[in-house]
């Protein structure tokens, strides 16, 4: 038992993120294999692996407690790792692209309202911005505008209203599309950061081979799940009548090749490939035409390939 963090020796720890991430991130990690009770423990285990102990962590602490080594690895946003100017004491090895709405890196806006009459970063100079993230707000600025001269009013929550009630001339906001923020009356004066939840890493647990390895199976494993995700995959089953068989195997795309079988009909052989959703609908009614009968798509909940294994 390591005293100093409550840590067994020949477990992996991992950071699960608390607020907007979490709900997502439990259930990418159960559709991953790591099926966690919900309740109110600090430390969670998956039955079918009791190597790994999931450990609840506030979302902007993580970087923190990455580094520090109270767990080995953990889930966070890119934004916070940047805001606790943790970039390089941790070590990245997986890269996410999921959210609340949509599949696509969420953005860090610098916004207001109209009636401000700042219409550009550069109005901002000498202006007072109200953040949840005051230290990469105050550093996308500088390095993207050239202004150091704003006062930044720390925010935990309802930063919007910060304008609207006088106490700022501007705030920042995470979204994906912006749609919100133009729908309430608010301005999107220039985007400061684009970010996505990372698997980060401390890097004594990284040169560890068995939590090395035990966190890249987790990096996998979602990887898996968000490629079935990101367009719906199939594994189709077809019957093809020998006359056109090298025709379909021309047009049916494939991890390497279609997998061909004979069947007990002379005559006709049994196909299977993994095919896209998009692929499918353009190829159903030409295969039909073909001769191919016995169409069967099956809907695949995760897909792993070789290009996952070592990032």
């Amino acid at each position: 038992m390591d005293k100093l963090f409550a840590k067994t020796e020949g477990h992996l720890y991992v950071g699960i993120p608390s607020g907007s991430l979490h709900d997502q991130v439990v259930r990418l990690l159960e559709k991953a294999g790591h099926k966690l009770k919900k309740g109110r423990q600090y430390e969670l285990q998956s039955p079918y692996d009791k190597d790994v102990v999931f450990r609840i962590l506030d979302r902007k602490e993580m970087p923190y407690k990455v580094a520090m080594g109270i767990v080995d690895c953990g889930i966070t946003g890119k934004d916070y790792i940047y805001e606790a100017k943790m970039e390089n004491k941790i070590d990245v090895i997986g890269d996410f692209i999921f959210s609340k709405r949509t599949n696509q890196p969420s953005r860090l806006v610098i916004a207001t309202r109209p009636e401000t009459g700042i219409k550009s970063p550069q109005d901002c100079t000498g202006k007072t911005i109200a953040t949840e993230l005051p230290n990469l707000t105050r550093r996308r600025m500088k390095e993207l505008f050239c202004i150091e001269d704003i006062n930044i009013l720390k925010s935990e929550g309802k930063t919007e209203a910060k304008v609207f009630m006088g106490e700022a001339d501007a705030f920042t906001d995470i979204t994906e599309t912006g749609a919100t923020l133009k729908a309430n009356g608010n301005i999107i004066i220039a985007e400061l950061f684009r970010s996505n939840p990372q698997l980060i890493c401390n890097k004594k647990a990284a040169k560890d081979n068995f939590k090395r390895d035990k966190m890249e199976d987790i990096r996998v494993g979602i990887d898996s799940v968000l490629m079935a995700e990101k367009e719906p995959i199939y594994m189709v089953f077809m019957d093809v009548p020998e006359a056109a068989l090298k025709e379909v195997e021309a047009i049916i795309p494939a991890v390497i090749a279609p997998t061909v079988s004979p069947v007990a009909k002379q005559g006709w052989f049994s196909l299977s490939a993994v095919i896209r959703e998009s692929e499918l609908n353009i190829l159903g009614p030409k295969l039909l035409r073909l001769g191919v009968d016995g169409i069967v798509p099956i809907q695949a909940s995760k897909i792993f390939s070789q290009d996952m294994i070592n990032k």
